[in-house]
């Protein structure tokens, strides 16, 4: 579970993640290996998508969707933010790249889905990715949530997980 930047959600909405996409918007992973670049698919189990959304239906605590994760490199330029130290783009250029993104079926950024989701499908291992989302990129760069609120989002994602596992034990 981790919590992220997201786009055109309210603040505290749980993503589950469909497929892990770079900033380009392709659902791959690019790394070098002994100096030649492999390309990995960075798509997620689609049945446990499914089968948490389901639980998130159950619990109906918050709100929660299934949508594209953009894995960026950073956090600054990476991500479309002009809050960071270096930044040689526009607020208009900002935004029709976000834009851009959410018509690409990005609902979240962060920097960590898709090694996660490469590693996962080579290793043939059922995964997903869900994050909860810190605000609307669309809106601005800025968290202005008090400290108390984004603990209670950091739980949401472990919620959710957590109900997953219980039914999956047989334990709800």
């Amino acid at each position: 579970p981790d919590r992220k930047m997201c786009l055109s959600l309210e603040p505290g909405s749980v993503v589950i993640t469909s497929q892990s996409v770079d900033a380009t918007f392709k659902p791959q992973f690019e790394q070098v290996i002994l100096g030649k670049t492999v390309i990995r698919s960075t798509n997620l189990d689609d049945q446990l998508a499914k089968e948490l959304m389901q639980c998130s239906k159950e619990i109906h605590q918050f709100n929660t969707v299934i949508g594209n994760t953009m894995c960026t490199l950073d956090f600054y330029e990476g991500q479309a933010r002009l809050d960071g130290a270096i930044c040689l783009y526009t607020e208009e250029e900002k935004m029709q790249y976000l834009k851009a993104a959410y018509d690409a079926g990005v609902r979240n950024i962060e920097m960590e889905s898709s090694v996660f989701a490469a590693i996962c499908n080579l290793s043939g291992v059922r995964a997903a990715v869900v994050c909860v989302t810190l605000l609307n990129r669309l809106e601005g760069d800025q968290i202005s949530s008090s400290h108390d609120v984004l603990v209670e989002y950091q739980q949401r994602p472990l919620k959710l997980v957590g109900h997953f596992i219980k039914k999956c034990l047989g334990k709800v």
